[in-house]
């Protein structure tokens, strides 16, 4: 008994004075503190959209979207750099002589329209004219003979590449980083596989092969992630956000925060009616609010979900002070009711002086 009454006793003088035992804040300021700035972004938070050549390709817009919003995995680019060792004097020096861009994988579903079945005809006809023949024609005897025609394998209808850009958009705090695979060419494409006894949903895989690499980075708003919310997405605004109505949360969803976040986007799209409609409605679930019960009541739920080891990075949004900077720039340069506009978005290009690369379909439908 002693020796257990010892052992407690140090335990909490250890306890007390923090000398060896500490919360586990004390590891993860690293990811919390910042509104989560050095939290990781997760896997399944991506879109793709695939820039297909509009004199190549006869894919329609809608379907050229969707070949994106059909994507189940996707690896993002590698790098491989090759080196070549020198000896000088004995010591060892190492030279860069090129880098190799590595192969990119990626599945899509196998949707019951066909759309990512019919990219790939589509590719595969405008490449190799084996494509044009009948069953009939390949049954008929070749050897030895005259040809019906000349034209076999890879023999392409145009010299302009069919696909100009592969971009992938990883998705994080209302914010995009995108690799931008330039002038890909696809190295392999299979089809899946049929298997009695499984209830498992078919796939298409391919695999890629790339020119050079490319990265932007920005908010995501209008224009900035090609084919992203054009279609098949709900855009009423949500009863939990400022525009919806909002509630008189202050941290939560569609509370005091997140209207001023949401008035914060808004201006810097350009979208001056939308920012001054939420910043009403925020207004008027506030004006009668007693925000010291309120704020006192969300911190402290906050602390015990962080002490639980809970995220509460999808419940809390505060918008950040280069954000708020932008977006009063831009409420000051544009002029009042121009609209949500592409042009009025801050995004930012890693590699050309012009930011941002052009691209010759950019996947919107309409003017």
């Amino acid at each position: 008994m002693a020796f257990l009454g010892g052992f407690f006793n140090q335990f909490l003088n250890q306890l007390g004075t923090g000398d060896q035992v500490k919360d586990y804040q004390h590891a993860a300021r690293t990811f919390v503190d910042g509104l989560y700035r050095l939290g990781p972004k997760f896997q399944n938070l991506f879109h793709v959209y695939v820039d297909l050549n509009p004199t190549a390709a006869t894919t329609d817009q809608n379907s050229q979207i969707e070949i994106g919003l059909l994507a189940k995995s996707v690896n993002l680019p590698k790098f491989s750099v090759q080196t070549k060792t020198y000896n000088a004097y004995n010591r060892k020096n190492i030279a860069q002589e090129k880098i190799k861009y590595d192969p990119v994988s990626m599945t899509f579903h196998d949707d019951s329209s066909n759309i990512v079945r019919n990219f790939w005809y589509d590719y595969y006809s405008y490449y190799y004219r084996d494509s044009d023949h009948q069953e009939p024609l390949y049954n008929m005897d070749h050897k030895y003979q005259r040809r019906q025609t000349q034209e076999w394998g890879y023999t392409p209808k145009a010299s302009v590449h069919y696909i100009n850009s592969i971009r992938i958009y990883s998705l994080h705090q209302k914010q995009f980083s995108s690799y931008i695979l330039i002038r890909p060419i696809i190295t392999t494409f299979e089809h899946g596989e049929h298997l009695q006894g499984e209830y498992v949903p078919l796939q298409h895989s391919m695999t890629i092969d790339y020119e050079a690499v490319q990265y932007e980075y920005g908010p995501v708003s209008s224009g900035t992630v090609q084919g992203f919310n054009v279609i098949h997405y709900d855009n009423s605004p949500s009863p939990l956000t400022s525009l919806g109505g909002g509630t008189t949360s202050i941290l939560g969803p569609g509370g005091l925060v997140e209207g001023i976040g949401s008035t914060v986007t808004n201006l810097q799209n350009g979208n001056f009616l939308g920012a001054g409609l939420g910043a009403l409605r925020t207004f008027n679930n506030f004006k009668n609010a007693d925000l010291k019960t309120i704020a006192g009541a969300e911190l402290q739920q906050t602390a015990m979900n962080i002490l639980r080891g809970q995220n509460s990075q999808s419940s809390i949004f505060v918008p950040t002070q280069s954000a708020v900077a932008d977006a009063l720039s831009k409420a000051v340069n544009a002029k009042p009711g121009a609209g949500a506009t592409s042009s009025g978005v801050s995004m930012t290009g890693m590699n050309a002086q012009n930011n941002a690369i052009g691209s010759t379909n950019a996947g919107k439908i309409g003017n």
